[in-house]
């Protein structure tokens, strides 16, 4: 008896084991496409490129780049299979690359993403960048500096935005943007000049077409305004030379932050929204080129650094409100503090925020004044 039971159990270990390879796929016998981008063409439907790793020990170039026209993505999908080395998946995409061109000039460009929300196996997470240049001359981009292209656009949009340089929008998160009142989307954006670069980030309206683009310092504070700054934002100023008794190239501080607290508090009066903006950053001094002395002048030159940010964070929101964009969420907070007057204006926040009276308050303290005098 016992001998049956120890068989037995053999047995059922054994087809266990074996279980998990009869279905077995040799990566060599599939292509992944990690990258997917989307651009648009003279009919009236896409063009689709994609990069798919070669894991051929033999192969001297370890990327296939391929480019198909298709009215769909899914249609795509089925045309990138005449061209790959083996069976094309399409669920391993890591980053989605939107042409400026398609955001720019498409109406309703969103829709083309719906087959990634529709269909439960595909992903909803890869992350999104908006390229300002011939979609194709990014998918051809070779250059002995760089990893192949999905890991050189992963490297870039996570380097860039650890530092709040730039945004991290994922395609779940795009999709709460685009259907959320209170806020307009925005995506990362990156051209090709000499070399591959970050730009800072795209805005777009409401209806997902691109209106403006912020720079890399000005993302930073955006990403202050959103509460999404990293723990350390660096940030150089110039203080006044009546200040600093040093002519204007020299009367430059640099600091990095040690902590940003936003607090935006909205009201409504006068058929006209109004937010009050008070922003507390503590920071430390990591480089003066003047001679000023920090322990004698500190409430003047903490006084001088917050004019300078309170006139930075005026100029962004200027271009907000210039270009009907709310990337912030103002929006967000007008609904959860004064919905009567937001659910009358929500199908239209564009224009009601551009109206908006918009008013900040900066506040700056050294926690930290460096190593020397």
């Amino acid at each position: 008896m016992r001998r049956t039971a120890f068989k037995l159990a053999l047995s059922l270990i054994a087809a266990v084991c074996l279980a998990g390879c009869y279905d077995k796929v040799d990566m060599e016998d599939v292509s992944f496409s990690l990258v997917v981008g989307i651009d648009a063409n003279e009919e009236n439907g896409i063009r689709t490129f994609t990069t798919i790793p070669v894991f051929s020990k033999n192969a001297k170039k370890k990327t296939q780049e391929l480019k198909v026209e298709a009215r769909t993505l899914r249609e795509s999908r089925d045309k990138f299979d005449a061209f790959s080395i083996g069976s094309f998946n399409g669920r391993k995409a890591q980053v989605i690359v939107f042409s400026k061109r398609l955001v720019q000039q498409v109406p309703d460009w969103f829709r083309y993403v719906d087959v990634f929300f529709r269909d439960g196996r595909n992903p909803i997470t890869p992350k999104l960048v908006m390229f300002d240049g011939d979609l194709e001359q990014l998918f051809r981009y070779q250059s002995p500096d760089q990893p192949m292209l999905p890991l050189m656009l992963i490297g870039m949009i996570e380097s860039a935005s650890s530092r709040s340089e730039s945004v991290k929008t994922t395609l779940q998160e795009l999709h709460r943007q685009m259907y959320d009142p209170g806020q307009t989307p925005y995506l990362a954006e990156m051209s090709i000049e000499q070399d591959a670069k970050m730009k800072g980030t795209a805005l777009l309206d409401r209806k997902g077409k691109y209106a403006a683009t912020l720079s890399l310092r000005e993302t930073t504070y955006l990403r202050m305004l959103q509460m999404t700054s990293g723990p350390a934002v660096n940030l150089t100023l110039p203080l006044p030379s009546s200040l600093t008794k040093a002519p204007p190239d020299k009367s430059w501080i640099s600091l990095v932050t040690e902590r940003v607290r936003t607090r935006i508090k909205p009201s409504y009066s006068g058929g006209r929204f109004r937010f009050d903006v008070r922003i507390r950053i503590s920071a430390s001094v990591i480089e003066k080129l003047s001679h000023i002395d920090l322990d004698k002048l500190q409430k003047q030159v903490e006084a001088a650094c917050a004019r300078e940010i309170r006139g930075k964070f005026e100029e962004l929101i200027d271009k907000f409100q210039a270009s009907a964009v709310d990337p912030v969420g103002f929006g967000i907070y007008a609904r959860a503090y004064e919905y009567a007057a937001f659910r009358g204006v929500k199908d239209d926040w564009g224009k009601a925020f551009s109206e908006a009276d918009i008013r900040v308050k900066v506040l700056v303290s050294f926690a930290d004044e460096g190593s020397v005098k």
